[in-house]
């Protein structure tokens, strides 16, 4: 599935319990990096566009062999007030994919409170 595709199923979900998608919403964006120098960059990156609340540290795993023994990933979770327009959210997932992919890692999407 592209990123279109997973914002706009997003949007749905979004609509289908009520929001108001004129509202700015508490968002939340998901990213990984092989690195945590990768993840600092990020969130450094981040912050200065005025994502706030960012959190970095080690991914979580359910593989205990993969927490003990790696490959390890490191998680950049960063935080916003947006209204949740289409084209707005097309914008910031293009955008956040191109920063992860930059830095070798990966953006994985976001989630958003409901506003009505």
């Amino acid at each position: 599935m592209d990123s279109r595709d997973a914002d706009r199923k997003v949007l749905a979900a979004m609509r289908a319990h009520g929001a108001d998608l004129n509202k700015p919403a508490h968002t939340i964006h998901y990213l990984y990096f092989k690195t945590i120098d990768a993840a600092n960059t990020a969130s450094d990156e981040l912050r200065a566009s005025g994502f706030e609340k960012l959190r970095v540290h080690r991914a979580p795993t359910k593989s205990l062999w993969k927490r003990l023994f790696g490959p390890h990933k490191f998680s950049c979770i960063a935080e916003t007030h947006a209204v949740p327009e289409e084209s707005a959210v097309f914008a910031t997932t293009d955008r956040l994919n191109a920063l992860a992919a930059n830095l070798d890692g990966e953006y994985d999407g976001w989630e958003a409170s409901i506003e009505k």
